[in-house]
Formats: structure tokens, sequence, C-alpha cells
């Protein structure tokens, strides 16, 4: 909540300028799959580390989603490039849990990363245009941990480190200033997150991100 309402507030902040230069708002949903990575974990009764197979669980509560500015250069001559600020709420959950010394380990009120990006649309016609994009930024999952044996509930939101971001997409003009996309995004997260009880967890997560969203245009239209 603190975030969405982080977004809304430099949203509404840049809307002066939006009035000279092309300024878009993007809300999306969608769905968040995760690559295998090595858990690196060190407490005083237990380290080790250990191969996890991720899963998203991205359709129970809370979802995944995301919003998106991007600012585009019109104002400087260059309408095919821009500046994004993205935020992900991806999910990521450890499954087989019962062969290693975990009873619960999951970052499922959020992998949230945010990002700064550049990107570069090329229209394919009057109403489609292809975009990609790159960028980093950082990570602050909500890291849920419980060891075997037990040495305390790690729950909480913490920034565990850089995140980086890769992203292509297509977007339909479907009114003046409105838009749908689908766009597929790569998140490579590098985590170190401290546990109750001492001793830390390491973990480097690639998510892939399945979205469709809408977006709002304010400002003049691009001339390419």
């Amino acid at each position: 909540m603190h975030t969405l309402r982080l977004a809304v507030f430099a949203a509404v902040a840049l809307l002066p300028m939006a009035a000279h230069a092309e300024f878009q708002i993007s809300g999306y949903g969608g769905a968040n799959t995760a690559s295998n990575s090595d858990v690196t974990l060190k407490t005083p009764l237990v380290s080790g580390t250990y191969d996890i197979d991720w899963y998203g669980d991205s359709f129970h509560m809370p979802p995944y989603w995301g919003v998106r500015g991007t600012w585009w250069l019109t104002d400087f001559n260059r309408p095919r490039w821009g500046v994004a600020i993205d935020y992900t709420h991806a999910k990521v959950v450890a499954s087989d849990l019962g062969i290693i010394p975990f009873s619960h380990l999951e970052f499922t009120d959020g992998l949230n990363t945010i990002t700064l990006n550049g990107l570069y649309r090329m229209p394919l016609n009057n109403r489609f245009t292809a975009y990609v994009g790159a960028g980093a930024g950082a990570a602050f999952p909500h890291v849920e941990v419980k060891t075997i044996p037990y040495q305390g509930t790690t729950w909480g939101y913490q920034l565990t480190g850089p995140d980086f971001q890769a992203l292509l997409g297509v977007d339909m003009d479907v009114a003046y200033g409105v838009s749908l996309f689908a766009e597929y995004k790569a998140n490579y997260s590098i985590n170190d997150a401290d546990l109750v009880g001492g001793g830390s967890l390491k973990t480097n997560v690639l998510t892939h991100n399945f979205s469709l969203g809408v977006s709002i245009s304010l400002g003049p239209r691009p001339q390419y």
C-alpha cells in the first residue's frame, strides 16, 4: 500500500510536466514463474547450499501486479526513447521442502522490485507499437523463512540487494490517450536477507513475468 501511494504521488507530481511532454501511466497484472536457484543458508544450527525449485503462486492473494510511469523524450526530439520507473510485485514459493532444512521459504507478500529503465519503441502501424527496455534498481521482498530445527520466524520486508530487468512488449491504441499492452519481463534479483535468530539467507532469483495492462498517455501524441 505504501508503494502504491508513492506511485500515485509521483504521478501527480509529474502532471505539470506532462502538459508539455508525453507522460504515460501504466498498470498491469498477470503471472510470474521463476527459475531454480541455489539458496545459501547460514545459521547457528544449520548451514549449507540447496537447489530450490520455485513457483510463482501468482493468482493467490496478494496477486501479481505492477505500475510504471514513463517519460517519453518528445521534448528532446527523441520520441522513440523513454525513461521509466517500474514497480513489480511478483511472488516465489519454494517447493519440495520435505528434503531440505526449511519448513517455510517464500517471498509471497512480494519479491518486490523497483527499477529505473530505458525504453525504445518502434511503431508497427497506426495502431500497434512494439517496445523493448532494460534497467536496474533494488529488490525489497517480504522474507518468510522458518528452518528445521526451528530458530525463529523471519517475517518482514527487507532491502536485500540489486535487481536487473529486461522487457519487451506490444502496445495497442484503443482510444485517444488509452492503450492496452502485452509484455514479457525478466527480473534478476540478488537477495541477501537477515534471519531472526541469527544468520543469513542468500539467493539470486530469475523471475519470468507475463503481463497484460492498460496505459494512459498525457500530453501531446508522438510525431515519429
